[in-house]
């Protein structure tokens, strides 16, 4: 219950994020469409925003509260914050680096990345954003650290929260400064965006350091760097790089594939991604970001029985709001897109490509929800290598994967969304295996019970919503505003009624522990 309790906490921080995330994706749509120059921008800001993701708040936090949770633990709290301003310290002094070099290599970057042919106006643009955008890594990865340091003294809500501060204040000073670029909002008025962007990471660093300094913590440089703490952080955070970012580097492979297929694609993908991560971010990210301090606390005397129990309930928690979202998402992508997205400069064939794109990235939801749920644990138990190992062996199915489809069989950007669900599910299922093995119980008979009465539950949804799509939906992208709002409403609401029903006959427990939580 005290899982349930700090996961549904942080669930709620992360959904406000995630709806703020979702504005700023329809406001850059609105204003620009599925076009090169878009693409451009989503291009430039996804080199930082992969290191954020592979680096920041990836390996980095993950790393950094495993050995400070134990720290805190053992020796005390002010043990921990010294810990703290040796390692925040380092870190500034290493992204300021990153920053100088990214800002020298935009350009190769950027044309290694566009084809050979084409679009040179767009790979011009592409390399200006991105030498805008790099200083944005620095705030973002500060902000992971400030995270994880709250995170290990129980506050969970705002460190979420913060993220809903960067897509606020990146949006309100994009589309001031970008006016000001261009008050028609033509290509140029992305720089404006790309100052936001900067700006919003800033933001989201500044608003979680009075809480912070109210937890204890006070900042001096400490130029200390031989303590061995920060050494094993550092050490777990290498292969954690890998192993925590395939996806993330997925998404960047598939991009650059993307460039190579119709205008508009690398918007069908980032626009379907940002989809796809609410529901993870929602509650797989979330309840990760609660397990891990736990679990580097339990590793220190408990039976690990006992934690492959923890580490399965969280599953399965997950899994209790991962399963309606796969089957929504799968079954009504192109209509959550077209409600959406569909305005402005965003047209009806650009709501089929990113719902096709959707429904692709839908089938790896699960394996991805369940990834933020156990990648964490091995950073716990201070085994992150062999996750790097499989990390790298998936990395290699997917660049080869995407090849095919890509420049053998010409398929479109859907296709390679189905890669990312290929990797995913089969990188959550390499985790779980090893990971039991770790810890001497898979924790199946916790896990699996719960898991196959959740599926069942998810069958009459999966009836309704297959129904909809195929007799009442059709023409969906040439209706009103209010006509799709209602009709997507009615049939998403009598699916999920009848998912919570079935989940009641089936006696789900995760129902009621959800029931009792939220009426709290």
């Amino acid at each position: 219950m005290s899982l349930m309790r700090s996961s549904m906490i942080a669930s709620a921080a992360t959904f406000c994020c995630r709806f703020t995330g979702l504005v700023r994706e329809l406001v850059y749509t609105s204003l620009f469409g599925a076009t090169g120059a878009l693409d451009a921008f989503y291009t430039a800001f996804r080199i930082p925003n992969t290191l954020r993701d592979l680096f920041a708040e990836g390996a980095l936090s993950q790393s950094y509260t495993s050995v400070a949770s134990k720290t805190r633990q053992q020796d005390g709290e002010e043990a921990a914050w010294n810990l703290t301003r040796k390692i925040a310290t380092q870190l500034t002094t290493l992204m300021l680096a990153i920053i100088t070099i990214g800002i020298l290599v935009s350009g190769p970057i950027m044309e290694a990345m566009y084809p050979a042919t084409g679009k040179a106006r767009d790979l011009t643009l592409a390399t200006g954003l991105c030498q805008t955008m790099w200083p944005f890594i620095g705030f973002a990865s500060l902000s992971a650290l400030v995270m994880g340091a709250l995170n290990i003294c129980g506050s969970f809500g705002l460190p979420m929260l913060a993220s809903a501060a960067f897509n606020i204040v990146s949006v309100i000073f994009g589309l001031a400064i970008g006016y000001c670029f261009d008050p028609h909002f033509g290509p140029m008025a992305l720089y404006g965006f790309a100052i936001g962007v900067v700006l919003g990471g800033g933001a989201q660093l500044a608003v979680q350091l009075p809480k912070l300094r109210q937890a204890g913590f006070r900042w001096k440089p400490d130029w200390n760097w031989k303590d061995l703490r920060c050494k094993k952080i550092w050490f777990l955070m290498l292969p954690g790089v890998v192993a925590s970012g395939v996806t993330q580097l997925n998404v960047l492979i598939n991009n650059t594939f993307a460039l190579q297929l119709e205008s508009g694609s690398v918007t069908a993908l980032s626009a379907a991604f940002r989809l796809w991560q609410l529901p993870v971010g929602l509650f797989g990210v979330a309840t990760g970001m609660v397990v891990l301090p736990s679990v580097s606390r339990m590793i220190l005397g408990e039976d690990r029985k006992l934690i492959s129990d923890h580490i399965a309930k969280a599953l399965r928690f997950v899994s209790f709001f991962a399963v309606p979202s796969t089957i929504a998402l799968g079954l009504l992508g192109t209509e959550i897109v077209s409600l959406i997205f569909q305005r402005g400069e965003f047209t009806a064939g650009a709501s089929e490509l990113t719902g096709n794109v959707l429904a692709s990235y839908a089938l790896g939801l699960l394996g991805y929800a369940g990834i933020k749920v156990v990648q964490p644990v091995f950073m716990a138990v201070e085994k992150p290598w062999a996750p790097m190992i499989m990390a790298v062996i998936a990395l290699g199915i997917s660049v080869s994967l995407n090849y095919y489809f890509v420049n053998v069989l010409h398929c479109n950007a859907a296709w390679l969304a189905i890669t990312t669900s290929i990797i995913t599910t089969l990188n959550f299922a390499a985790y779980y295996i090893y990971l039991s093995r770790l810890m001497g119980s898979s924790g199946a008979g916790t896990l699996f019970p719960g898991f196959i009465r959740i599926i069942l539950a998810g069958l009459p949804m999966a009836a309704i919503y297959a129904t909809g799509h195929y007799y009442l939906f059709d023409g969906f992208t040439s209706w009103g505003f209010w006509h799709k709002l209602l009709t997507l409403a009615l049939v998403g609401g009598i699916g999920g009624i009848a998912y919570l029903a079935a989940a009641w006959i089936l006696k789900v427990p995760e129902l009621n522990a959800f029931r009792k939580r939220f009426a709290r």
